[in-house]
């Protein structure tokens, strides 16, 4: 038994709700663990002392008196609005969202026509390199690597 479970085990023992076999397993775990039985017998004297206490009787008109509070604290709080921030928190929280994604937006397009634009003969190197056709440079006309070549300049045969 870990001194965890002991500790809950102790409290069910003293309100007499512990099975004899877990308080067997305690009263084992309470021998070896000095920790746990000093826990226990602060626990004993906490109780005994409250047990000492004696609980105010309550006057005839208690009962009256702590529903006419019950009542009043209810009155209370429904006349009570709530704070304006509760009410919009879920809308302000889409509108900092809405808000983000257009500032995020306009910034890329910002950015992005800054860029520049790569000539038109850097691109169709780079297309030429993506596609593989310096490999077929050195091939001899009318082989299949040359007219391959061909159709993929789109050059007529």
């Amino acid at each position: 038994m870990r001194c965890k479970h002991a500790m809950r085990s102790v409290c069910l023992a003293q309100d007499g709700r512990l099975k004899p076999a877990a308080m067997a397993r305690l009263q084992a775990h309470l021998d070896r663990c000095p920790s746990c039985r000093e826990w226990q017998q602060e626990q004993a004297g906490l109780r005994g002392r409250l047990r000492r206490l004696e609980a105010p009787a309550p006057g005839t008109g208690f009962q009256a008196a702590v529903m006419a509070r019950v009542a009043a604290a209810g009155s209370r709080r429904r006349g009570r609005a709530l704070p304006p921030l509760t009410l919009l928190r879920p809308a302000l929280l889409r509108a900092a969202a809405v808000l983000a994604l257009a500032v995020s937006a306009l910034l890329g397009y910002a950015i992005g026509g800054r860029l520049d634009r790569p000539a038109p003969a850097t691109v169709a190197a780079a297309f030429d390199q993506a596609l593989n056709l310096d490999a077929f440079a050195d091939l001899p006309d009318g082989s299949l690597g040359a007219v391959h070549e061909g159709l993929l300049r789109e050059e007529p045969r």
